[in-house]
């Protein structure tokens, strides 16, 4: 993974179990974006093993990826507006 793009006092907090969608500005396209990563809703789980601090496991409807903190948004912290755009 890369080096985060953002200070770690400024990395979303993002638990187990928060409903995340990818950030419009900051994602970092990959490889593994051709099965389907960061596409729709994804939800944080818990690591097999220990992360660095700026990154989360993600499920993804298409599968299951590390992810950098700073490319994601929390559905929690989107205006209400914002959660219902298409």
């Amino acid at each position: 993974m890369t080096a985060c793009p953002l200070p770690p006092g400024e990395l979303p907090e993002l638990p187990v179990g928060t409903r995340v969608v990818r950030h419009p500005t900051r994602w970092q396209p990959n490889e593994f974006d051709s099965w389907g990563r960061g596409e729709g809703v994804g939800v944080v789980v818990e690591p097999p093993f220990p992360l660095d601090p700026g990154e989360v496991d993600v499920r993804w409807p298409a599968g299951r990826c590390f992810e950098l903190r700073s490319g994601l948004h929390g559905l929690d912290s989107l205006p209400p507006a914002s959660q219902n755009s298409p």
